[in-house]
């Protein structure tokens, strides 16, 4: 055989080799960067959620999500914070579950605190885990305020500001007036390709009021579950 023969036939051999260690490489890389869990199927995501008898003291009922609900802000660097009032406007698939969580107590016939607990899907982990940091970037944003539109009139957010929480780096609390003087109190969730709002209310409104830290871990912990 000639060197000239011989040659080619080496740097054929290396070129090759180089291709399939760097086609390995790929492989490796599309792993660590993988959309992570996948949305939890409408049915699971429904177990998913909080239950009667789950959190002590606390009537939870199931309530029906419009998912057909279109809401949005008038600036877009604030849409974050209405996809987390308003999930059904960013849920992927339509996959969203709701929950009334009031608690009544004594001889009260009427809960002086009421909870809404809305559980939806993003398109992947990585999505999930995109929109609580949006979140967090458009309540320092759009603190002082701004427009959203839900299918009819405008409705006016007069402020919007993160609490000191003691739930954890990964869990977003905060608080959100309008311009009519309702106060409520938020905090988002996210598990795997899944995101919990929760919000807390009174009787009137008129005060912010603080979402149960027992509320918060029970329907995280279920979340967890079904995401492995």
């Amino acid at each position: 055989m000639s060197k000239g023969i011989a040659s080619k036939r080496i740097a054929t051999s290396l070129s090759m080799t180089a291709v399939l260690l760097s086609a390995t490489a790929c492989g490796g890389d599309k792993g660590a960067d993988s959309a992570g869990a996948e949305p939890l199927t409408q049915a699971k995501l429904s177990s998913a959620a909080l239950a009667q008898g789950d959190v002590p003291g606390y009537t939870i009922s199931e309530t029906k999500i419009d998912s057909g609900t279109s809401a949005r802000a008038a600036k877009k660097s604030c849409q974050p914070i209405v996809n987390a009032v308003y999930p059904a406007a960013s849920a992927y698939d339509e996959r969203l579950v709701g929950r009334s969580i009031v608690n009544k107590p004594g001889d009260s016939q009427k809960p002086i605190v009421a909870h809404r607990l809305i559980l939806s899907s993003a398109k992947s982990e990585s999505a999930a885990e995109q929109s609580v940091k949006d979140l967090k970037s458009a309540i320092t944003t759009c603190g002082s305020g701004f427009d959203t539109n839900l299918t009819g009139p405008t409705k006016k957010i007069r402020t919007v500001k993160t609490n000191e929480s003691s739930l954890g780096h990964d869990v977003v609390d905060f608080s959100l007036e309008y311009q009519t003087g309702r106060k409520i109190r938020f905090v988002v969730v996210q598990s795997g390709a899944s995101l919990a709002s929760i919000s807390a209310e009174d009787r009137f409104a008129h005060r912010f009021v603080a979402v149960p830290k027992r509320i918060v871990e029970v329907q995280q912990r279920k979340l967890d579950k079904a995401a492995t």
